[in-house]
């Protein structure tokens, strides 16, 4: 009778085991980190310099959709907006460009804008909830024109983003976060005015998440996204500001330094933007140990 309980005791501290080993095994599984597929292959695609794939479903992966699943729901909410301003707008009873511009901005704002906020730069957010900030609705807006055949300009002044469309050489604007659409005269004016093309439009994107990520203190995903908006955009310093500071943070000062001395030394031009940062690396680098 002993011998009996004894091994049933065994066979029960067996089965506890073995259900232990495998719940590890699945926990393993699935905190391990899975891939993000569409993330990947915008990555790939732009390597080149250029963005082959559609141009609402590389800002959707940018923003953040990282399944098939979602990517259709995003294109189905798209598709719906699409719909709502054909049936209530008469856009196709015109063929000028301006008129069909300003028939989308003046819906959109009617029906689908309720909110600006500073960061609220996610176009998920501005499909979702209809809010969004000068990034956000300018990319709505972009996505939708194109869709009409309306080969709408984005327009980059430090700290701000709006719409242009160029129509036998004059210019009209589009401001999305004034509540009367006008864009101000400094803005139209600015020295710095640029129009920004695809690719440079998605490295704000990563550029946004990259800050608010670096606000949080995530700092891994920070440079991640800094880098990323790098190889969108590798001509713009802003997200090499908050790689090193992501990199400072972490005390990786040695990779700081040979990520600044190698940007440096393919953009020359800025020597005098990085001077104190990279005298700074050099002390930090020297008090460590004194490899560089």
């Amino acid at each position: 009778m002993k011998r009996s309980l004894s091994i049933t005791g065994f066979f029960i501290i067996s089965l506890i085991i073995l259900a232990g080993c495998h719940s590890a095994q699945y926990t393993e599984f699935i905190n391990k980190k899975v891939p993000n597929q569409l993330e990947t292959s915008l990555i790939n695609d732009i390597q080149d310099g250029r963005l082959d794939m559609p141009y609402e479903q590389a800002c959707l992966i940018a923003s953040g959709v990282n399944s098939d699943k979602k990517m259709k729901s995003y294109l189905t909410k798209i598709d719906a907006l699409i719909s709502r301003i054909n049936r209530e707008t008469g856009i196709n009873n015109t063929i000028d460009p301006l008129t069909k511009a300003q028939l989308i901005f003046d819906w959109l704002q009617r029906n689908a804008n309720e909110g600006t906020y500073n960061d609220c730069y996610d176009i998920r957010d501005t499909l979702n909830l209809k809010v969004g900030n000068c990034l956000s609705y300018a990319i709505r807006f972009t996505i939708i024109c194109n869709r009409f055949g309306i080969d709408i300009k984005n327009i980059f002044i430090p700290g701000h983003i709006y719409n242009m469309l160029l129509v036998e050489k004059q210019e009209h604007y589009f401001e999305h976060t004034h509540s009367d659409g006008i864009v101000k005269n400094a803005d139209s004016d600015h020295p710095q005015k640029k129009i920004m093309n695809d690719l440079e439009l998605i490295a704000e994107i990563f550029l946004y998440k990259a800050r608010n990520a670096n606000n949080e203190m995530k700092h891994e995903k920070s440079i991640k996204y800094c880098q990323q908006a790098l190889t969108c955009n590798p001509y713009d310093n802003r997200p090499v500001i908050l790689l090193l500071d992501n990199y400072i943070a972490k005390k990786r000062y040695e990779e700081a330094f040979r990520y600044l001395n190698d940007y440096i030394s393919h953009h020359p031009d800025d020597k005098k933007t990085f001077k104190n940062t990279y005298t700074l690396l050099q002390r930090l680098c020297k008090k460590g140990d004194n490899k560089l």
